[in-house]
């Protein structure tokens, strides 16, 4: 995947140094280095174009599913990189046959080729990475080039100057045939006619990609576009699969799905590929029509049987259920036995983990001796109450958060490990830790016996909230040392309709404070305090302080 911005660069893939993370530890390429930090060596000249080898880094990621990717990225670097002639005083644009002159051509490939460091305007010697939009001088004393890399182990830059293609792996130049084709058509001996694009010349830090793309309803599907949305324009989540080198490269349906011609089957179907894939169109395409989401749709029947065909489902399950897969994704490619659940994380490293998981802490009271009991559960959401509201006339969520945490006697007998009695005790239940991102499920479907009902209680939700009074520890919750305890509300999910004829839209902050309702593939502009008075049935809090 590529990073969260696109660039004249192409906005290029991390699907890249995913496939080659564990070849990165050094090695030859047949060009004359070995270790990883190797001097850069000078550009070859010309004649010599030809016999530059094809390292072992590149080759794996010609045979993965990143090809295209790579070739469409490699063409568009190359082509900000061409030499221009400076003896020719017009261009011609590839867009509407307009002129454009030598002077302008030349001073937006200076400002795009700009250092994204130091803004040195030394391109002659610069470094454009394949997989993010860095732009790094290669020469010098900073040589930013190099220090991206070892920061962000991106292994495939183009240097400007020749259109080659750079292994910082490998400490040398690497090369393709049918990379060569491409530079060979674009970079020539310089024209005087050449397609300008302006956009390919936009300043690399500066452009974004946003992500504000809608879902095509597939049929009864919009349950899944408001919750891929909740994980899309999720930051933390976001920077996951930006980075996810361990799971790209060890996952063989992966492999298997490429070889099969992108066709998924049972043996083949991943989630964390599939919602990869999203990801890639989300922020590196600049169409603007609502995704078809057939890919994991596909996938997620294939996952799930409940999921398959066109019928009504709950999002909060589907949710659970991409959480669930993401936690197991990540199991299989590790060699570990595959957990059903995520009743124990374990220090677990998986997207889920990482950015859901808490712990609650159930305080059980004799009372009797008034000893107390703790227990710790991993959890990965609150559920909240709102049937038991009625009473009030107005209701937010800290009156929900109020009674989730507050003493409930049980109706049941207890027995006392330390008076040895047994009597009916209470229990109380407080956050022991904090997740990144807190997902809150408000209650509003009943079931009883055969029939379910929805609760349509509206609720009142705050931008910000502040957990401190509902952490362990008592009111100042100084048991949770780490951890901000101020959470910003980016995310709300609504249920329209009645329980078996209803409609799933979505509320989302984008990272400008703009709120936008997603509903399906329409996308409009809306006002906080629109979401605020909604009936919410999913919400998604970020702590306030990363």
């Amino acid at each position: 995947m590529s990073g969260p911005d696109s660039s004249p660069n192409g906005g290029y893939e991390e699907d890249i140094d995913t496939i080659v993370k564990t070849e990165s530890e050094g090695g030859e390429n047949g060009n004359g280095y070995h270790h990883m930090f190797h001097h850069p060596s000078p550009s070859p000249v010309p004649d010599n174009y030809s016999s530059i080898v094809t390292c072992s880094h590149i080759k794996s990621v010609l045979e993965s599913r990143a090809k295209e990717t790579v070739f469409v990225t490699y063409r568009q670097a190359v082509t900000i990189s061409q030499p221009l002639n400076s003896d020719s005083q017009t261009f011609i644009s590839n867009k509407d046959g307009s002129i454009v002159p030598f002077e302008e051509v030349l001073a937006k490939q200076t400002a795009s080729l700009k250092c994204s460091d130091c803004k040195l305007n030394n391109f002659q010697t610069s470094m454009i990475c394949l997989q993010c939009p860095h732009v790094g001088c290669f020469t010098g004393e900073n040589n930013h080039a190099m220090l991206h890399y070892k920061a962000t182990n991106h292994l495939f830059a183009i240097e400007s100057r020749s259109g080659l293609l750079y292994c910082f792996s490998c400490g040398d130049y690497t090369n393709h045939q049918e990379l060569e084709n491409i530079r060979s058509e674009i970079m020539g001996n310089g024209s005087d006619k050449v397609d300008f694009n302006e956009n390919n010349y936009s300043d690399p830090n500066q452009v974004s990609i946003n992500g504000l793309k809608g879902f095509v309803n597939l049929g009864a599907t919009c349950f899944m576009s408001s919750i891929l949305q909740t994980l899309i324009h999720n930051p933390i989540i976001k920077y996951q699969f930006f980075n996810n080198d361990v799971h790209y490269f060890n996952c063989q349906r992966n492999r298997l799905q490429y070889m099969n011609g992108g066709v998924i089957q049972e043996n083949n179907a991943c989630i964390t590929c599939s919602i990869d894939s999203i990801f890639q169109y989300f922020y590196t395409n600049s169409n603007i029509e609502g995704f078809g989401m057939t890919n994991l749709l596909t996938t997620s029947w294939y996952k799930k049987k409940s999921l398959a065909g066109f019928q009504e489902q709950d999002a909060h399950e589907f949710w659970q259920f991409l959480l669930n897969e993401f936690h197991s994704d990540l199991q299989r490619i590790m060699g570990r036995p595959s957990l059903p659940t995520l009743t124990d994380n374990n220090q677990c490293k998986c997207i889920t983990h990482t950015t859901f998981a808490f712990e609650l802490q159930s305080s059980i009271k004799c009372s009797l001796c008034e000893n107390i009991t703790e227990t710790i559960d991993p959890m990965i959401d609150l559920s909240l109450e709102i049937n038991n509201l009625h009473s009030k006339k107005q209701i937010d969520i800290y009156d929900c958060l109020d009674l989730f945490t507050s003493e409930e006697k049980l109706d049941i007998l207890y027995s006392c490990k330390s008076c040895g009695e047994k009597s009916k005790p209470t229990k109380t239940l407080r956050l022991k830790s904090i997740p990144p991102v807190l997902s809150i499920q408000l209650k509003r479907f009943e079931h009883r016996n055969d029939s379910t009902s929805k609760i349509e209680t509206p609720v009142t939700i705050p931008l910000f909230l502040n957990l401190t009074k509902y952490c362990h520890g008592g009111s100042d919750g100084q048991d949770i040392i780490d951890g901000n305890k101020i959470f910003e509300l980016f995310a709300v999910v609504c249920h329209i309709g009645s329980v078996n004829t209803g409609h799933y839209i979505v509320y989302i902050k984008d990272g400008n404070g703009c709120w936008f309702m997603y509903d399906d593939s329409v996308i409009s502009l809306v006002s906080s305090q629109d979401v605020t008075n909604k009936n919410a049935y999913l919400l998604y809090y970020i702590t306030h302080k990363i």
